[in-house]
């Protein structure tokens, strides 16, 4: 869910203050109204807070007009633009998946940081041309906002992750090589070492008088944190291209014959297993978390016919459970979507994530039930090909979640040919 507070739409994209924003746009109306207030002994107070205050509308404009310029050009490339939000440190968009090319990435980077350096050759033009006077506050707003936007173009032109720059690093490194990867690591390590290098310089700064340095030091340790939240995204990924989804599968399911009554069934596995139905996280007698619940699937001469829906039983008269088999309360295995053994595990993660599934079945070439994934069976496999020990607590907080820890959403479409069993529809399948 977004966060923050919506101020309105620009080109159909909603716009978000983070509530962050209003702590620095508060500094900035105060430094620059106490700064005109200096230079203008006349001025009034309340005319200082106003030019404060426009000195900062000015900046918000400028780094939203930056965020916009990085949608329209998305939108431009077929990429959906769910929101742009301001936040402390600037502003970011909040596009729907990555670009499908290095050029239309590097597109995408480029457009933020040339708004603002085409904005600020017009000021400085509209200063050169003598149509406003010299020493007066609105000359010094406008050249305040010539030179901000000078600033902010520049900055964000600077080599690494997650500055504009960075990702224009990374498109080119991805075009020159065609390996996105590659072009993500040589963007996150410029990013960690420009980052190392800001903390230094604003510490050394604070340390010589200037109070400036601390903001420095700080701009340099979200750029670090950041650049290393990529590289170790990076990482991820390709252990995740690495993988098939078989790697990953688990057997947590059993196989009964459809002609079994529900009698039976419910006696045999449903008070067993009635964590199942009550939609709570199995534990030991001493609260440790289990494994979860099995799954169950009927088959009949030697082939499956579908998952069992427990939760159907309770539609059925318990006079009839002695009568009526398996089949009453079966999903069809042709109502089901899943991935072969032998495919990408990547893609058994995007089709979670286009159903919005907790778990989908993995299917043998011939159409049987080989296991089922679920978020913490991709992560731990993730976790055991990159040398990890993921603690089993962590692992159910995973499968709890409604989605995937933000390092494992893939910000691809879904390869409907992939997909085993029911077609893939545009639309998630809220049954799914």
């Amino acid at each position: 869910m977004q966060s923050g507070w919506r101020v309105g739409k620009l080109f159909g994209i909603p716009i978000f203050l983070d509530y962050s924003w209003f702590a620095i746009a508060a500094l900035i109306t105060l430094f620059y109204a106490v700064a005109l207030a200096e230079q203008f002994p006349e001025m009034t107070q309340g005319m200082a807070a106003f030019w404060g205050v426009l000195a900062s509308a000015g900046l918000f404009a400028s780094i939203l007009m930056h965020e916009i310029c990085h949608s329209v050009v998305a939108l431009a490339h077929g990429l959906k633009v769910r929101s742009v939000t301001l936040f402390v440190f600037g502003g970011v968009a909040n596009i729907e998946r990555e670009a499908p090319t290095a050029a239309s990435a590097f597109w995408v980077a480029l457009a933020g940081p040339a708004f603002n350096l085409s904005l600020f050759a017009l000021l400085n033009l509209l200063l050169l041309s003598g149509w406003i006077a010299e020493e007066t506050p609105v000359h010094q707003i406008v050249l305040l906002l010539a030179d901000l936007n000078l600033f902010v173009g520049i900055f964000n032109l600077l080599p690494g992750l997650p500055l504009d720059g960075g990702q224009i690093l990374r498109a080119l490194v991805w075009g020159i090589t065609g390996d996105k990867a590659k072009g993500i690591l040589w963007a996150s390590r410029s990013g960690q070492w420009l980052g190392m290098g800001l903390i230094g310089l604003g510490i050394l700064s604070f340390l010589q008088g200037l109070p400036g340095g601390l903001w420095i030091a700080l701009v340099g340790w979200f750029i670090l944190g950041n650049a290393r939240m990529f590289a170790q995204a990076n990482r991820q990924q390709e252990a995740l291209e690495s993988l098939k989804a078989g790697d990953a599968m688990s057997r947590r399911f059993r196989v009964l014959d459809l002609s079994m009554t529900v009698r039976e069934f419910v006696d045999r596995f449903m008070i067993s297993t009635s964590a199942l139905f009550s939609g709570s996280t199995p534990s030991t007698k001493e609260g440790a978390p289990v494994e979860p619940p099995e799954i169950f699937f009927a088959e009949a001469d030697g082939r499956y016919k579908g998952m069992i829906r427990p939760d159907l039983i309770s539609g059925i008269e318990r006079s009839q459970w002695e009568q009526i088999t398996l089949e009453a309360i079966l999903r069809p295995m042709t109502d089901l979507q899943g991935v072969r053994e032998d495919a990408p595990l990547k893609q058994a993660v995007l089709l979670m994530q286009h159903n919005q599934a907790t778990q989908i079945p993995v299917f043998t070439p011939t159409g049987a039930i080989a296991g089922l994934i679920d978020k913490g069976d991709v992560v731990a496999a993730l976790g055991k090909k990159m040398g990890l020990k993921v603690p089993v607590e962590l692992l159910q907080q995973i499968r709890s979640r409604e989605d995937f820890p933000p390092g494992l959403k893939i910000q691809e479409p879904l390869d409907p040919a992939m997909v085993v069993g029911k077609p893939v529809d545009l639309k998630p399948d809220p049954d799914a």
